[in-house]
């Protein structure tokens, strides 16, 4: 593991099939985070519990929602992600970067920066799943 490059070629070494399959499961995971945190909440009744618990509340449901608003952000991400795993610069840094930066675009098409750190994040998640997805996509030396 190396934070700033990957397996030259690797989305050869990746296929279309695992990608997306990295893809589908970065999309649905924060939306099943926070059905899974929405259920405890309401377990424990934390509702009237006050004001920092509304805000946890609120950040859940829009986990829950997530996937109606990231759909953009990885169709726009996809096609960068492929050159950089050919050019075999896809490390934690550079994922993490891509992120920044298509969160930023995001953003200002939405008008919502929240959307800056939400791409980093999911774009440095991808990173972590297609690497378990396909190690050999990744190795940098033999």
């Amino acid at each position: 593991m190396t934070l700033l490059l990957s397996a030259p070629d690797g989305f050869a070494i990746l296929g279309l099939r695992r990608y997306l399959r990295g893809c589908v499961m970065v999309w649905l995971a924060p939306a099943l985070f926070g059905l899974l945190a929405l259920g405890l909440q309401w377990l424990a009744g934390s509702q009237s519990w006050g004001d920092g618990w509304l805000m946890l509340w609120a950040f859940s449901v829009l986990l829950v929602f997530s996937p109606a608003l990231t759909w953009f952000g990885l169709v726009l991400v996809s096609p960068l992600v492929a050159v950089l795993m050919d050019r075999g610069w896809f490390g934690y840094v550079p994922a993490t970067a891509l992120g920044l930066a298509v969160g930023a675009a995001t953003a200002f098409l939405m008008g919502n920066p929240l959307a800056i750190t939400f791409g980093a994040v999911m774009l440095a998640a991808l990173r972590a799943i297609l690497a378990r997805i396909s190690p050999q996509a990744f190795v940098v030396w033999p």
